[in-house]
């Protein structure tokens, strides 16, 4: 039986390039792992050998006789799909193949880490665990991004914040309750949108700052540099939340402005592959 996926897949073009057969690969569990750790190795490559521990690592890949052909498709699917280039047998990560097929890299399972850091199963268990103990959460979390993202001026501010970083050579992901996450030059970024008017903007700022903390945690990424989006401009009565954001809980606070991204000179510093104007 076919998934939608499949579906549309078969009624496009059904070809090695097609967007919808890199999404249906990248939606693997497996996938989903070898992505972050093809980035932390993004610039000296890792050899076939590497690949192949990692996924003895990270990955259920059943008896002993079948190991070697997971770990073998593994390998051809990411060389056939163009994800990684080959360089004098070393293996690179090509973020541009996955930026020009994909808007946004999309992780199913809410436990899965979306930018982590190691090579064993420590950190996957920790978010699993994690996500587990806050089901309830969570739960509430997707309802209110599905809302969210039903929103024009929401899905304006993640398509900018997406296209930034896409042109800096870094991926952007999301899963669904956070709103996006990458890894640049080996630091982690964790952002949260909100469409903000002068008669919600107090209560979407607080929302927008809970969220990012308990990322933070769930995802088990204590030096993530967090970041709020928010629609406008803070009105000359909450001006002063800039300074108790940034300074005081160290939240990076960008809004946008027709299109353009704004920021104060500690943000722009921080997260200067995004081009933010002053």
């Amino acid at each position: 039986m076919l998934t939608d996926l499949g579906r549309q897949f078969v009624q496009s073009n059904p070809i090695l390039s097609n967007p919808y057969l890199i999404q249906g690969v990248l939606n693997s569990r497996i996938f989903q792992r070898i992505i972050p750790f093809l980035e932390n190795n993004y610039d000296d490559g890792v050899v076939r050998n590497d690949i192949e521990q990692f996924l003895e690592n990270t990955a259920n890949l059943g008896g002993a006789s079948m190991a070697p052909r997971r770990k073998s498709t593994v390998i051809s699917w990411l060389i056939g799909l163009n994800i990684v280039n080959q360089v004098s047998g070393r293996y690179y990560l090509s973020a541009s193949t996955i930026n020009e097929r994909l808007e946004n890299v999309s992780f199913n399972n809410v436990d899965e880490p979306l930018i982590p850091s190691v090579t064993d199963l420590s950190e996957y268990e920790t978010v699993q665990m994690r996500t587990s103990a806050a089901e309830q959460t969570i739960i509430t979390y997707k309802r209110s991004a599905a809302t969210e993202r039903a929103d024009n001026s929401h899905r304006k501010l993640v398509n900018i914040t997406s296209e930034r970083i896409k042109k800096a050579g870094a991926i952007p992901k999301y899963n669904q309750f956070i709103d996006l996450a990458t890894r640049y030059q080996k630091q982690d970024f964790i952002f949260e949108m909100k469409s903000t008017t002068e008669s919600n903007e107090k209560k979407q700022i607080r929302a927008g700052l809970s969220q990012l903390y308990e990322y933070q945690y769930l995802q088990n990424k204590p030096n993530a540099k967090l970041v709020l989006v928010i629609e406008k401009s803070l009105s000359q009565k909450e001006s002063w939340r800039s300074d108790y954001l940034e300074n005081d809980r160290d939240i990076h606070l960008i809004w946008d402005g027709n299109d353009q991204l704004y920021g104060n000179d500690k943000t722009r510093n921080t997260l200067n592959f995004l081009n933010i104007s002053s």
